[in-house]
């Protein structure tokens, strides 16, 4: 039987990853807002991507429908600013590693760099590179490389902050 993920914001910026993922023989679980995009990367990998349109701010709704998911064997969240009750939500959903994605505002100097909820739990800092913003394909990537290896991942600088693009 496939291994099952939940990709959390499979639209955007871990689009990649879920094609990867398919390609690699999951079923992934591909939750996002717009619906219409969800079902477009859906045609891509035809049986092998499962596309969930929710909101992530709607607790209640989310958990009801990852209920309905089945057993999920690990996760990839990018869900900037998101509140306890949905990590608590994805926890609880999934049996094996997740990891969270936190923008580069997470290790800002003035900010305390959240905790990761439980064991298997791993984070990817997303920083920045000569001036920019990491592109969708080196952020999937390094969420693989989170998820495969089982680790803390820092993407790209996060120091000086004087050096964050705008």
């Amino acid at each position: 039987m496939p291994r099952r993920i939940l990709v959390v914001g499979a639209t955007r910026v871990l689009r990649p990853a879920v094609l990867r993922l398919a390609d690699d023989g999951w079923r992934v679980v591909a939750v996002a807002r717009t619906g219409d995009e969800l079902e477009r990367l859906a045609d891509e990998r035809r049986g092998s991507i499962a596309p969930l349109a929710a909101d992530r701010t709607r607790t209640k709704e989310l958990r009801a429908r990852l209920t309905s998911a089945g057993t999920l064997d690990a996760a990839l969240v990018y869900a900037p600013g998101a509140p306890a009750a949905l990590l608590a939500v994805l926890r609880r959903a999934v049996s094996g590693p997740v990891v969270q994605l936190l923008t580069s505002a997470a290790a800002a100097p003035d900010g305390l760099m959240p905790a990761a909820p439980a064991q298997p739990w791993h984070q990817v800092v997303l920083g920045w590179r000569d001036g920019r913003w990491h592109t969708p394909e080196e952020v999937s990537a390094a969420a693989l490389t989170a998820l495969a290896e089982e680790r803390d991942v820092v993407l790209g600088a996060v120091r000086p902050w004087a050096e964050r693009p705008q």
